[in-house]
Formats: structure tokens, sequence, C-alpha cells
């Protein structure tokens, strides 16, 4: 059996093909996992069907090569798709097959290049974690972002790298019914949730940010204002493509809702979006002493201090806090 050096331990099977290698299927137990570029100096551009599910692809027909990928263990681990927390995908890769991860039911975050051209259905059924996908690439063209929000209906945090630039985005999660209109047995569709029509923010493949910054509206209407502060912090945080319009939209949300804000950044221990937050200049004096309480309650001492700091800058102190650290 080959071996190669990399920083996981996997049995890979492989099959070699006119412009690359395929990987078949990837045994491992490993928690993260990053697939090599090249095996032989032969670039990998596909992951075939079930390559990391827990079902066994049928490889009988196909001619494999065996490859073990070691950062210097032992031998080859047994499959445990439920281990697998994280995978990380080469610049090389083109074409991600169908149920590829079928079943990896903790698999919570992806990294992978736009240049994915073809992702099989259900790649990620009942990957009921997943929530976190890195792009990097040329996203200013299409890119596969589309079809990945294709798999999956549950909230998504998407980070688009590109060049110089980075954008996060969130997808809201929906849900999608069918109704059966007795006693005709005329089936209505239903959906709720603003997560739909954030994922109808493309054209041709190629995501607009004026479209997506547009669908804000409909999480307003529905009131699911905790979802808009995560939207609108995001936006206002790495804030490529963002109107003036827009722009303005974010920040009246974020000043309607400042505590709200405040407390998620504190409860995530996001220090540098609290000092976006504090920037914008939307949180009063009022929400700043809610944020201190809450970062009381939670004893993070220097979030805390970061908010006494702003609070003692306020035009508009009201009465004088004192908090046991």
């Amino acid at each position: 059996m080959k071996q190669i050096i990399g920083e996981n331990e996997a049995l890979l099977f492989c099959e070699r093909k006119a412009d690359g290698y395929d990987i078949l299927r990837c045994q491992t137990c490993d928690a993260i996992l990053r697939l090599p570029d090249r095996i032989e100096g032969v670039p990998v551009v596909g992951l075939a069907d079930y390559v990391c599910a827990a079902r066994e692809p049928d490889l009988s027909r196909k001619e494999v090569t065996k490859i073990h990928l070691t950062c210097g263990g032992g031998k080859p681990p047994v499959h445990d798709a439920q281990a697998i927390r994280q995978v990380i995908l080469p610049d090389t890769v083109r074409s991600i097959g169908s149920y590829a991860f079928y079943n990896c039911y903790h698999l919570r975050r992806m990294e992978m290049p736009v240049g994915v051209r073809e992702i099989g259905h259900g790649a990620l059924m009942n990957c009921s974690e997943f929530s976190e996908l890195a792009l990097h690439g040329d996203a200013q063209g299409h890119t596969c972002l589309q079809e990945m929000l294709g798999q999956t209906s549950g909230e998504v945090q998407v980070q688009l790298s590109f060049g110089a630039g980075e954008v996060h985005l969130l997808f809201p999660p929906y849900q999608e019914q069918w109704e059966d209109l007795a006693p005709a047995h005329i089936f209505q569709r239903r959906i709720e949730g603003a997560g739909y029509s954030y994922r109808q923010c493309f054209q041709n493949g190629i995501l607009s940010l004026s479209q997506y910054d547009m669908a804000f509206e409909r999480l307003l209407r529905i009131q699911d204002y905790e979802t808009a502060v995560r939207v609108a912090l995001l936006r206002l945080r790495w804030c490529v493509g963002v109107s003036q319009a827009a722009h303005a939209l974010y920040v009246d949300c974020l000043r309607a809702h400042a505590a709200l804000a405040a407390c998620m950044l504190i409860d995530a221990q996001d220090t540098q979006g609290l000092h976006a937050l504090l920037h914008l200049g939307v949180v009063s004096a009022e929400d700043l002493h809610k944020a201190c309480d809450h970062a009381r309650q939670t004893r993070q001492t220097e979030i805390l201090g970061l908010l006494l700091a702003a609070l003692g800058g306020s035009r508009t102190p009201t009465t004088q806090k004192q908090y046991d650290l």
C-alpha cells in the first residue's frame, strides 16, 4: 500500500481519471479531515458518491489505488462517519458526489474552493449539525454557494474569501411543508421562515449582495429580530457591497435592538464584534447598563471592562454602577 504524509490518519481508495484522481472512499475517525491536493504529483479533482458517508460504497468494479494518508501514526483507521466535525477540501477539487457525507451527523463545518462545479444530490443528507461554510477563490463570479445552500434548509453562516476581501453572511433556516387540501387531495406547498428568500439571491449562480440585503426586510416583517441582529452585525462588520440604503437599514435595526446585539456578542465572547458594535454609535447608555449586567452575570471581566469604559465615555450617563470583578 502506498503512503503519503498529511495531517490526518485515513485510508483513501482512489481512481485515476484523465484529469486527476477521484477519491472514491475516505476511511477516517479524525474530527478534522483535510484531504490532500495531490497524490503522487497528480491533483485530486473529485470526491465520489458516499466518499465519507456512514454507508460504504460498492467499489468492486473500480480500479482502485489504496493510499494510506498518515501524519506518522499507526495502521489505517476504521471509518467512523460520526467522528467527523470539519472537512477541508483542496483547491483542486471540482466535483462532490451524491450522498458524499450522508449520515455524518456531527459534521459542522466545510472549507472548500468556489471552483467546485458539481455537487451531487443529498451530499449533506442527515448532516443535522452542519452550519458553517467557508469558500475561497474568485467569489465575484459563479460559485458553488447556491448548490451548497440547496443541500440544507438549516441555518448556515458563510465566509467568502477572495483576494484581499472577505464577506460573512448568515443564511437563516426555513421549513417546507406540503398540506393535503382534503377531500380533493391537492397538495399545497407552504414555506415558513426567511431562509428560503435568502437562498434566492443568485443570478445564474452568481451571488447578488444587493438582493441578499433586500431580503432583510422579510426578517423584520416576521419579527425575527434575533436573526436580523446577527445578519446586520455580519454585514456591517464585513461591509463589502453594502449600499447606503442597506447600511442605514442595518444600523436602524441595531439601534432598536442594541442591548440584544451586545448580549449576543457577550455570549459568543466576541470582543472584536463588540468593538465594532460600539464603534457604530448605536448603543445607548441604558443599553450599555444592560450589557454590563449581562457581562457581570456571565463573569466575563474583560468584556465588562470594555463596556464600563464605553459607559464612562457616554455623553448621557445615568446612575453610576460598581461591579465586583
